[in-house]
């Protein structure tokens, strides 16, 4: 696993592209396992390649009109965390004026809690702004306290549930929704 940045070293946001697509693949997967182990099931976890999520982020990446973008976070000894947003791909999300939606985050455990997250919210909420969004939301597992916590001190809240059936269980969702996303971009570079 890469190093990852102490906490006095600034991590670097910026766009991904189709070069970046083999780090996000290997982030996502790692933080699958790092966060999901004990919340599903371990065949589901295992389940999860890099090759199928490199074959999807390729894909996304190599793709200008898939709607879909990416913004990587890197420390001095590369990529450490990853996040994509676009238009709301929930009806009744965007019926409730939730107009953008951040499709991803995910942050190497041992670059969590040194602002790598809110960097990456940061930096999506400012594309979903500069798209014209005004409002977004992101889904996340019920019982991934440690990721609630982060949405909900960033000001999100919970604005639905779902239950998905996936494989070998059922997933279920909530939805956190940030209703002003200048407001959720001006605490985030204040903050």
């Amino acid at each position: 696993m890469a190093s990852v940045p102490s906490m006095s070293e600034a991590v670097t946001i910026r766009p991904a592209g189709l070069d970046d697509a083999p780090a996000i693949a290997a982030i996502h997967v790692a933080a699958w396992q790092e966060t999901y182990a004990g919340l599903l099931p371990a065949a589901m976890i295992a389940a999860l390649t890099v090759e199928t999520r490199l074959a999807i982020w390729t894909r996304i990446l190599g793709d200008p009109d898939s709607g879909t973008v990416v913004q990587i976070a890197e420390g001095s000894a590369g990529p450490v965390g990853f996040g994509s947003c676009g238009a709301q791909r929930s009806a009744e999300l965007a019926a409730d004026g939730f107009d953008g939606e951040v499709s991803a985050i995910y942050v190497l455990r041992a670059a969590q809690r040194r602002g790598t997250g809110s960097a990456l919210m940061a930096a999506l909420a400012a594309y979903l702004r500069q798209s014209g969004h005004r409002a977004a939301s992101l889904w996340v597992l019920r019982d991934n306290a440690m990721a609630r916590r982060f949405y909900a001190h960033l000001g999100g809240v919970v604005i639905g549930e779902r239950a998905e059936r996936r494989e070998q269980a059922t997933l279920v969702e909530v939805a956190y929704g940030w209703r002003d996303l200048a407001a959720l971009q001006r605490n985030l570079v204040s903050g």
